[in-house]
């Protein structure tokens, strides 16, 4: 079976979106949780139903839920913003995390049973990321956890010995049944993805390159022109677009005194930053060497201007083996709401790059503007 499809900028950056949507939540969870535990304990001591000693009820029920789900969400925040790993692990740690969370929650809340089966919602949830590794893992853990439940529901209420079995195997049956069903729609999926791949590829064999950049993962510059000239032919004052033009300050020098290996360096770091600004609304791609197109097909101009500043500062805040000084990029904005050609609307924005490079580079300039 053939593996994953590359993905698409626009894919990759909704992964990163989830990511980060999985992470907020299980902030919220972990929080939840704690006040949820906090008021069940308080509300069973002054009923006198613990069922168990207070010491050992606060470690079970409350410390250690809390303390795992603190930890995941440490572990999961630091794997978000990492640099270093890739967008696999990424989504594999956020799967796992939020996979041990619902255990956790599952075992510390044995006693009650429709509980057992919450990490199968994290199961089909993460069929998102298209990942057959975690889906079977997860599907394994799954199991795990309801049996361990099961284990101490059995120990905690030994006169339902029978009932308490027949929901573990009727949990188990579910966990079976629900991933087998998930790994064959993810199969399907997956080839259903290869083929527009394919498709594509073969609808496109005769252009001048693939739709995204081999070395920094962006749109090519083939792809960009085409949708740029689209989105370009349609502006108008009720449907304006904003054009940036940017390129990486000094670039010659880091070719030359370092090597073209080091520039390519430079170059992909851009690109992953830029990565995380490519969604359906704003168009990113290589135009050349050093220079990328950044095209706002909705938005206002002080928004788009503040997403470029937010791009050069988080650029210009990564770190190279080759160098202690910074590496930063320079840009030119326009911002156009009349129909008109590529060409003309880079010759606008580049004035304005100009502009930024003579006043001192690290900047971005707006058409119009003496400074950013």
């Amino acid at each position: 079976m053939e593996g994953k499809p590359a993905s698409d900028p626009a894919l990759r950056n909704l992964e990163r979106t989830i990511r980060f949507e999985f992470e907020k939540l299980i902030l919220i969870v972990t929080v939840v949780c704690l006040l949820f535990e906090i008021g069940l304990a308080i509300y069973y001591y002054c009923i006198q139903d613990l069922g168990q000693p207070l010491i050992s009820y606060v470690a079970f029920r409350i410390l250690v839920p809390f303390g795992v789900n603190a930890l995941l969400y440490i572990v999961t925040r630091f794997s978000n913003r990492s640099d270093t790993s890739t967008d696999s692990t990424k989504n594999r740690v956020v799967s796992f995390s939020g996979l041990i969370m619902t255990g956790v929650i599952a075992l510390a809340h044995s006693y009650f049973i429709p509980l057992w089966i919450l990490p199968l919602f994290t199961v089909v949830v993460c069929t998102i990321f298209h990942d057959r590794f975690i889906l079977m893992i997860q599907a394994g853990l799954t199991f795990v956890f309801i049996l361990y439940a099961g284990i101490i529901h059995l120990y905690d209420y030994p006169d339902e010995r029978t009932y308490t079995i027949l929901c573990i195997v009727i949990a188990e049956i579910m966990v079976i049944s629900l991933s087998i069903l998930s790994y064959r729609l993810e199969v399907f999926n997956i080839r259903m993805l290869i083929i527009k791949e394919r498709n594509f590829a073969g609808a496109n064999k005769f252009e001048l390159g693939f739709e995204t950049d081999s070395v920094t993962g962006v749109y090519s510059k083939s792809y960009l022109t085409e949708e740029a000239e689209k989105i370009l032919s349609k502006t108008n004052e009720l449907d304006p677009c904003g054009v940036a033009l940017i390129d990486v300050d000094d670039f010659k020098k880091i070719n030359d005194d370092m090597g073209n290996d080091k520039g390519d360096d430079v170059l992909r770091t851009l690109g992953t930053v830029l990565q995380g600004y490519i969604d359906e609304d704003t168009l990113v791609g290589r135009y050349g060497g050093d220079t990328f197109i950044i095209i706002f097909e909705s938005g206002v101009r002080e928004d788009n201007l503040d997403v470029l500043n937010q791009i050069r500062k988080e650029f210009s805040k990564k770190k190279y083996s080759f160098t202690k000084e910074p590496v930063t990029i320079s840009g030119g904005y326009s911002w156009f709401d009349v129909t008109m050609d590529l060409k003309s609307a880079l010759d606008e924005v580049e004035k304005a790059l100009t502009s930024a490079k003579a006043s001192g580079k690290n900047k971005i300039m707006a058409s119009g503007e003496s400074e950013d």
